[in-house]
């Protein structure tokens, strides 16, 4: 169990780290598309956020398997919060992107990855699982 304990805590923090740098890829992104270009959200920009949504769930089911099944804790009680804020911010400004009447809805995305880049920059504060 402490070689899968070690293999599990490596992955989350790696893919904090590597989620992190595409959170603020596509923020530059949408900040381009959005900002500077005044432009829509375009299918591929779409499909590259739900698959950052995709590693935050797979991030967020690492992390509640260290602490249900190998009773890990993180380093402050609030991490967990963090990782539900990580797992959910996504979705919920896709839903308003998707919803919205009034185009382009890039600001969406612009607020999404925003808010998730600072969720998860508090996340790292809260240290490492153990």
């Amino acid at each position: 169990m402490p070689e899968l304990y070690l293999l599990l805590r490596d992955l989350h923090y790696l893919i904090s780290r590597v989620g992190f740098a595409v959170v603020l890829v596509m923020l530059a992104v949408a900040v381009y598309i959005g900002l500077i270009r005044h432009g829509d959200v375009t299918p591929w920009y779409r499909r590259a956020t739900y698959a950052v949504a995709g590693l935050m769930l797979v991030e967020a089911v690492i992390g509640a398997i260290m602490y249900i099944a190998i009773r890990a804790r993180p380093g402050e009680d609030v991490h967990l919060i963090y990782g539900m804020g990580a797992f959910l911010a996504l979705p919920f400004f896709i839903f308003v992107e998707v919803t919205a009447k009034k185009r382009p809805a890039m600001g969406s995305y612009l607020w999404g990855f925003s808010v998730l880049a600072g969720i998860l920059i508090r996340s790292m504060m809260t240290g490492p699982h153990g």
